[in-house]
């Protein structure tokens, strides 16, 4: 089975990323399951914006979201048997999902309702506030809003997270003091805001925050894109 990983930022121009992201998706990836990453093309935001900016601004939102759609119509042109868009706002979901036949998985979808199974409420923990508005709208969508703690915001920025490919603890000791107010509002499950963080957390080893399990978004997104493959396979 191959599944296609459609993240939302220019993976030539983050190599530490890359290397961190080939290893999860090889440790997570259920036997006989490949999976090829995929991101935004050069240039789409690099040299004077980051993927944060794009993915805030309504009016440049766009640009990423219409490659991800027209990379996930590529996928299915050329034999994937589902994809999987790592970006906790479900950019692209909808769109791809009425654009192609095969399964789409998300990040922000499948982790929330993972999240959902594991505690009773759960709380998403980002680096950016206004991407933390988009995400409470997001799960108003999806109908998960009882179900949620409200969205907490680390105190650091993009630059801060890249540099934690090198040097970790201090952005791991802000989503740490994150996590916590969010457990202190109720959450019971922690859920990382963007991928690139996610990234760094898994690698470093923190799965818990306390009591509190932190869901690993991008193997739950990988592990969805598979299972709902294995089902269209089913009806086939």
């Amino acid at each position: 089975m191959r599944i296609w990983h459609q993240g939302f930022v220019e993976l030539d121009s983050l190599p530490a990323y890359v290397a961190a992201l080939t290893s999860h998706v090889r440790a997570v990836a259920w036997p006989g399951v490949s999976v090829d990453l995929h991101g935004l093309a050069p240039g789409t935001y690099t040299p004077h914006r980051t993927a944060a900016d794009i993915a805030r601004d309504p009016s440049l939102v766009e640009i990423g979201l219409r490659q991800v759609v027209d990379n996930i119509r590529r996928a299915e042109r050329e034999g994937y048997d589902a994809a999987a868009i790592t970006i906790v706002q479900n950019i692209g979901l909808r769109e791809a999902r009425a654009a192609v036949d095969m399964p789409v998985a998300s990040y922000g979808e499948a982790a929330m309702h993972v999240a959902c199974m594991i505690g009773r409420r759960f709380s998403v923990v980002a680096f950016d506030r206004a991407i933390a508005e988009i995400v409470e709208r997001e799960i108003a969508q999806l109908g998960l809003a009882s179900r949620a703690a409200p969205v907490e915001v680390v105190d650091t920025d993009y630059d801060g997270v890249i540099d934690a490919f090198v040097r970790p603890d201090r952005l791991i000791d802000a989503f740490t003091k994150a996590a916590r107010r969010a457990i202190d509002r109720g959450a019971d499950a922690i859920i990382p805001g963007q991928t690139i963080m996610a990234e760094i957390l898994w690698q470093q080893s923190v799965y818990r925050i306390g009591p509190a399990p932190i869901v690993d978004a991008v193997g739950v997104t990988i592990a969805m894109a598979t299972l709902l493959a294995t089902l269209r396979r089913g009806d086939d």
